[in-house]
This record gives structure tokens, sequence and C-alpha cells, in this order.
């Protein structure tokens, strides 16, 4: 790559004016001669300097991703939203590919052994961090004692009881160090698990399964997620977090796979006004958004079709209630807001992205499970609305006494289209509702500390399996049983599933919980999702995939 600079020009035309000044005097230039010369000299190298400055320009992608992050910490985060930008600065064992299926990640490869209870991954030669300390199989033991060390308080920590004192070390009943995880060597990590887990390259893709680096945290603590201090081991660094504003990466030069990656830097905006962000989107400010107004849906598929990216995602929007608050601990009231809320309204009339009603928590297409619907889904709405009453009649509520909620969602323009039609459905039933509208990270703390009585929320797959969804509910799942659900039958079934080897069986028991969850109606599905982006024309290796996460490492600019 040709690399210029305004003092080499300066440098390089005194030369050469030194030196036809000199053949003037001599007699063996003439001054006709000398000045289109120079004149030749300076046009030359101008263009070689523009060049070079072309050349030399950086090639930076600007992505609306919806709320500010409330950490960067790959163990702590909450969100799809924050999994997007961890996704670019760390890696696991395994990876995604461009279409998010598992791929290998600080793992070259891996075996399995033939009951499926251990798995032995070879890692990669010569990894390091981004501040150019050695990554080894340690740090990778050392990533999973402090996922697993309840003090860490780990969202995903439960996902991953399929190891060996896996659940142990959660709860605290063993220390972090007898986990089923352990390093041979320098460059063999050996997982153990307690029953057969085919899905487990699918989990260990996910940024939660990152390595971090343990000297990094040992040096700066809970600081060490910050610009400056941040060691990763992704395809970039974290460059800038300006708070409400952006977040920028740069590229990592000792990526394993540096060569390969096109852009130069990222720049995440947090774009929680979807109208704002779809007026940047146009104007080119950004290259790409994550979700839009559903309102807008048919004006962009109109004037930009190629843009408008609506893609079947793994994804369940519900809604969380609070089972310890004494308005929402009777099951007949829960129950009755359930039956109370017309999902084919939601769909068709107000979101009108092409979303499935739902009545279960595990969306359709979910790898070895038989979907189902409970009785209520067979009810026409008057029934609907004569049970919802009577059950409100049976817990005390009346016309006299009408049953006032608090209904907290994120603030958007399209959450509050939802908050404010469920809230006309209840008022069929006599149910007054107070609509509050947080913003983003306030809310997900709001659900996450119990401050709400009734909370809308998104669950996305992190891998295709029911578990991902049904975890959810365990009362073990601190971080995201958001409703506080305690159900010991519950409990059992999932714990059983987690032991039981046989595929189909497994997949009954998993259903079988989810039916004895329901059936205490701790949370409200509303319908399967849709994922949703704006890409401009101009970013090359976008693909759609039903995870719904794009690396950048995979994507360029034209």
């Amino acid at each position: 790559m040709l690399r210029l600079n305004l003092k080499v020009i300066k440098n390089y035309a005194r030369g050469y004016y030194s030196m036809a000044c000199m053949k003037l005097a001599n007699g063996l230039l003439t001054f006709q001669r000398v000045r289109e010369s120079i004149s030749l000299v300076f046009t030359g190298l101008a263009l070689a300097l523009m060049m070079s400055q072309a050349a030399l320009a950086e090639s930076v992608l600007k992505r609306g991703n919806r709320f500010e992050p409330a950490t960067l910490d790959p163990q702590k985060y909450q969100t799809h939203y924050e999994q997007n930008i961890v996704l670019d600065l760390f890696e696991g064992l395994v990876t995604y590919d461009p279409t998010s299926r598992p791929a290998p990640g600080v793992a070259e490869s891996w075996t399995v052994s033939g009951d499926g209870l251990v798995w032995t991954f070879k890692l990669r030669p010569n990894l390091v961090w981004s501040d150019g300390a050695p990554l080894s199989a340690e740090d990778v033991v050392f990533s999973f004692r402090r996922l697993m060390d309840p003090a860490t308080a780990a969202q995903y920590a439960q996902l991953f009881y399929i190891l060996q004192n896996g659940r142990e070390t959660n709860t605290g009943a063993l220390p972090p160090d007898r986990i089923g995880v352990s390093a041979p060597a320098k460059d063999t990590v050996m997982l153990r698990l307690n029953a057969p887990a085919p899905y487990l390259p699918e989990l260990l893709a996910n940024a939660f399964a990152a390595v971090l680096p343990q000297h990094a945290i040992a040096k700066n603590g809970a600081d060490w997620v910050k610009p400056g201090n941040m060691v990763s081991n992704g395809a970039y660094a974290l460059k800038l977090w300006e708070s409400q504003e952006r977040i920028e990466l740069a590229r990592n030069p000792r990526f394993h796979d540096a060569a390969r990656v096109a852009l130069d830097r990222v720049i995440y905006y947090p774009t929680e006004n979807l109208s704002s962000a779809l007026s940047r989107f146009r104007a080119g400010e950004l290259e790409m958004q994550l979700e839009f107004p559903a309102s807008q849906i048919e004006i962009l598929r109109t004037n930009f079709p190629i843009e408008t990216k609506v893609v079947p995602s793994l994804l369940t929007y519900y809604l969380a209630l609070n089972t310890t608050n004494p308005k929402l601990s009777d099951p007949r009231v829960r129950k009755a807001l359930s039956l109370a809320i017309d999902r084919d309204v939601i769909t068709a009339r107000v979101n009108r992205l092409g979303e499935i009603p739902a009545e279960t928590f595990v969306p359709p297409g979910i790898a070895s499970y038989s979907a189902w619907q409970p009785p209520d889904a067979r009810l026409s709405t008057e029934q609907r609305l004569t049970q919802a009453m009577q059950l409100l009649a049976d817990a005390g509520y009346g016309s006299a006494k009408p049953l006032k909620i608090s209904y907290s969602f994120s603030a958007t323009e399209d959450f509050k289209r939802i908050g404010v039609a469920i809230a006309s459905m209840w008022k069929r039933v006599g149910i007054e509702t107070e609509l509050l509208n947080r913003e983003g990270k306030v809310h997900f703390a709001s659900l996450k500390q119990g401050d709400f009585e009734v909370g809308f929320v998104g669950w996305s797959a992190d891998f295709n399996d029911a578990a991902t969804f049904l975890y959810v509910l365990q009362s073990s799942s601190v971080n995201s049983n958001y409703s506080r659900y305690r159900n010991p039958v519950f409990d059992d079934l999932m714990s059983r599933a987690a032991q039981t080897r046989d595929v189909v069986s497994r997949a009954a028991l998993l259903r079988e919980a989810e039916m004895a969850a329901l059936k205490d109606q701790p949370i409200i599905p509303l319908y399967t999702g849709v994922a949703r982006n704006l890409v401009a024309q101009r970013v090359v290796g976008w693909q759609p995939n039903p995870l719904d996460f794009y690396l950048t490492r995979y994507l360029s600019l034209k």
C-alpha cells in the first residue's frame, strides 16, 4: 500500500528543485524545461497523495443497536443488544459463522467421547489477547469458574448445570474449582457433563461462554470492562464508550483471523427512539439498524424493499407477572389477565409484521420439541372474557373493587402501542391499567430487581433447544426469572430433563414442564416475534438467521 505524507512531498520537491537549479546554472536545462518538469512532479505527487489518502481511509460501520448497554461483561449482560457488542469483542471455544451456526472459535477442533459425556477441545496455536499476553487453556478454565461462581451472579449460569458439579458450584454447595472443566495441557480443555448435550457447541458459541482475560480482571477488578482496561480476544477491541452516545470498537490486529476482518472500526449507537433511528438510516448516518417502527413497515417495504429485512426468529414476547406481588400471587388473577388478551389483534392490527400469536413460551421451530396448545387457546373471545371475569370475581375483584395493575415496558412507540392495546383489552373485564414507559436500561433493571407488577419482555433463543426458554422459569434462575416463579414440580421436571440422554424422552419432560408452568401462568406469552433490521445496500456479507446475530467480522462495505 502506498504511504505518503506532506512532509515526504516537501522533502522530495525540495531535493528535485535544488537539483534542477544546479543543472540550469550549468546550462544543462532550459528554464522552460525546469518549469515543466517541476509542474509534472508536483502533479504526480499530488495524485499519489490523493491515492494514498483514499487507500488509508478507514472503513467504519455504523450500527444502530437500540439500547445503551448496562455492561459489556460477557458473563453479566442481560440483553440481545449487549450481546451484539460482546460478540465483536470476545470469542469462546466456539463462535458463530455468518449464519449463526456454531464454528471453531478459540478451539480449532473438538472430539466427543462415545457416551457423550466428555468433550475435548484443542486450542489454536499462538493465541494472544489484544494486549499481546498469551491466551491458554487456563484462561478458559478461569472463565468457566468465574461464570459458575455465585458471586458473579451470571445471567446464564443455569445453562451450564449440564457440567459436572455445575449446579452445586453455582448454588455455593461446592467451590468453583470443582466444576467439570479442566486443562490437561496448555492447548487442551476438557469439559465433563452430567448427561449428553448434543447442543453444546451452540451453547458455547454464545457471548456468555466467552474466554475472559484473567490477568486483566485480576488487575482492574470490576473496572476491567472500561476503555483502557478491557483486554479482549475477539475481532475487535474496545476503543471508546461515551454513555448514551456511542461505543466504538477498533479492529484487533492480534485476533487469530485478523487478516480476514475487513472493517477497521464499528460504532454502536443507542437508538432507543426508533423513529429517530429510521430518519438517521434514511440520511445515511447508519448502515445498520436493529429494529424499526412496526407502523412504518408498509412504507419501508415500498421505498426500501432491499434494505428492509424481516426474518422469522426464535423469539417470544411475553408478559412477566411478578408472582411475589400481592395482586398477582393468586393464579386466578394471572389466568384472567391472560384470557382477556386477544393475541390475534396484537399481531394482525397492532404490529402487522407477520408474527404468530402465542399461548406457549417455546416458539415453533425449536428442534426436537412438539408444539402444543393449552385448552384456553380453543375458546372463543366471548368465552375467554366470561371466564376471565369469573376468575376475577372468585379472587375478590369486580366493579366495586376493580383490579388496578401497573404495566411496565421499555420506551419505544411499538411497545407503547402494544401496552395501550392490552390495557384496552383488560378494561373489558374491569381491570384498570397504569402504563409505565421506562428507559430501556431502567426497565430491564426493574425487572431484575422485582420493581414491577407486569413487565413486557422479549426472550430470544440462545441456542436451538426448548431449555433455552424454559430455564428462565426455574427457581434457581435468579437473574432471568423475572416473575419470581417457584414450583418444585417444574424444577424437578427440568432437572430430570437435564439428566436424560434420550432425545425423545428429554423433549417429553420439557413439554411436561412447560405445561406445568403455564398452568400456574407466571408469564403470559403473547406472540412469536420476527427479527427486523434495516441494512444499507453498501453492507456486504449480511445473512439472515433465526438468532439475529450479525458479527461485524463477517461484514464489509462497498
